[in-house]
């Protein structure tokens, strides 16, 4: 199977190029006038699902093919220089039909405001039906994913983090969410917390599948801050309302350990990656880079977590190629344990479909290792990349890529990159500085500054001294919660 045709498969999802001629031809026709010829409001219908799911399929599952082909930017900018257009349309199109029609198209797929037109949608005394629907799916995959954790019991440490206490009535606090976002799609729980705090999130990964609940943050008395690593996520939140976004997040906060004494280099390349989710994080092609001819040789390190089953298939997938006296397989290590693993390792490799500020490659450059990431990956900074910590590439130029690094790693210096840019006090300071400019644009007072943020464990506090110390507005937050009779999970200190 060559790289192209493996990155290409997924199941229960028409090829990538029928996807691309989908939103091709509802570009094309918008732009000849020929769209709304159609009165048959199933053939519109018909048209927005194929248009939505065409967007997630191309920018998840297909990104190497977009890549290669139109261009990651492609989808969203589409609607972005036709938004005018339609806007235009909703106000002046010949007759009510299709100024309604313009109208479903505007609020159901993601064009610039999406969200607004959402939540004026829900406001509604009679929503459309199409628009109805579309809400109830939005909140079965919120209930759906609280019903996976309703017998479990949460501390608040588990996915939120105080940064900076509230003083009110002038000056509010700094709240991190950083997990379990969909706590939070309840607007009344999100109003009485911005009564307090400025909320501060960090989607796990993502935002095109997540507007089930990250758009319940579009709609508060204060703009909330997005912290998300990739291009078109922030572009995306860009045109919504209420939302400010800075590339920080996750894995741009990772702590400023020294580093693991040198020792010999066991492994040739490390790959980072869950083993509950390797459809996204593509273990089929780390494998496949294996067997290329500039590779066969290289020995590989697999490091993630993940359930038993899970990781037993991961050692199948290993032996199908033959690939078990090359490949290493460390599954479920402590975290305090990674950086010694990777000390053993020359060079980081990361082929995710989807990441936010993606931990791992910092936890190479921090380890001193250079990374090759593949340019399909959504939700990384790209721009921080350098001559000193490793190199972007399409898929095909992986092989070689990988390849020259292994025979040049001494030309890179990742840690001192990570020393100079990265990790939690650089990234506190910056996360600190635009913060303070936010309240002040806001009119509250900043008299102190947030605490150093952490990007691992369940608790993110570096100096966890500072848990101890926020507890009495800890507290007060488990009642905040609290008091909110619908919230299936329970929760405490």
């Amino acid at each position: 199977m060559t790289l192209n045709n493996l990155t290409e498969n997924t199941a229960d999802s028409p090829p990538p190029d029928i996807l691309t001629e989908q939103i091709a031809a509802f570009g094309e026709a918008s732009d000849a006038g020929t769209l709304f010829r159609s009165r048959d409001s199933a053939d519109f219908e018909t048209m927005r699902q194929q248009v939505r799911n065409a967007f997630f399929a191309l920018l998840t599952a297909h990104r190497p093919f977009l890549e290669r082909t139109r261009g990651l930017s492609w989808p969203y900018e589409m609607l972005r220089c036709r938004e005018a257009t339609f806007a235009h349309l909703a106000r002046n199109g010949e007759t009510p039909f299709v100024r309604h029609q313009v109208r479903l198209f505007l609020t159901l797929l993601p064009f610039p405001g999406q969200w607004r037109r959402l939540s004026d949608a829900e406001q509604a005394s009679c929503p459309h039906p199409e628009i109805e629907e579309f809400i109830r799916g939005e909140q079965r995959k919120t209930a759906a994913k609280l019903r996976k954790k309703s017998q479990k019991t949460f501390k608040l440490r588990h996915f939120c983090q105080i940064l900076k206490r509230p003083d009110l009535p002038r000056e509010k606090g700094v709240l991190r969410i950083f997990s379990l976002p969909y706590l939070f799609a309840d607007s009344r729980l999100l109003n009485a917390l911005n009564r307090q705090y400025f909320l501060y999130i960090e989607p796990p990964w993502g935002v095109l599948a997540r507007h089930a609940w990250l758009r319940a943050f579009s709609c508060l008395e204060d703009p909330c801050l997005f912290g998300v690593g990739g291009r078109e996520d922030a572009d995306f939140l860009a045109g919504q309302p209420g939302i400010l976004t800075t590339p920080l997040a996750h894995g741009d906060f990772l702590e400023d350990l020294p580093p693991e004494s040198a020792g010999e280099k066991q492994f040739d390349i490390v790959f980072n990656a869950t083993f509950d989710d390797m459809p996204r994080k593509r273990h089929r092609f780390m494998l496949t880079l294996l067997s290329h001819p500039l590779l066969k040789d290289a020995t590989a390190l697999f490091i993630g977590r993940g359930a038993e089953k899970n990781v037993a298939a991961c050692r199948q997938m290993i032996r199908e190629p033959g690939l078990s006296d090359r490949v290493t397989l460390c599954a479920n290590l402590m975290r305090r344990d990674v950086p010694a693993y990777l000390a053993r390792c020359r060079v980081g490799v990361q082929v995710s479909q989807h990441e936010n500020a993606c931990r791992s490659i910092y936890e190479c450059f921090r380890a001193d290792l250079p990374c090759a990431v593949s340019s399909a990956m959504a939700g990384f900074n790209f721009d921080l990349f350098s001559d000193q910590n490793g190199v972007v590439a399409p898929d095909r130029m992986l092989p070689r890529t990988i390849s020259e690094m292994l025979g040049q790693t001494a030309r890179f210096a990742p840690r001192s990159w990570f020393l100079k840019h990265s990790g939690s006090l650089n990234s506190t300071r910056m996360l600190n500085h635009q913060l303070r400019g936010i309240f002040s644009q806001l009119g509250y007072a900043w008299q102190t500054d947030i605490v150093p943020l952490g990007s691992s464990g369940a608790s993110r506090y570096v100096d966890h001294a500072h848990h101890e110390m926020f507890r009495p507005e800890s507290e007060s937050l488990l009642k905040i919660f609290r008091s909110q009779p619908e919230l299936p999970v329970r929760l405490v200190i």
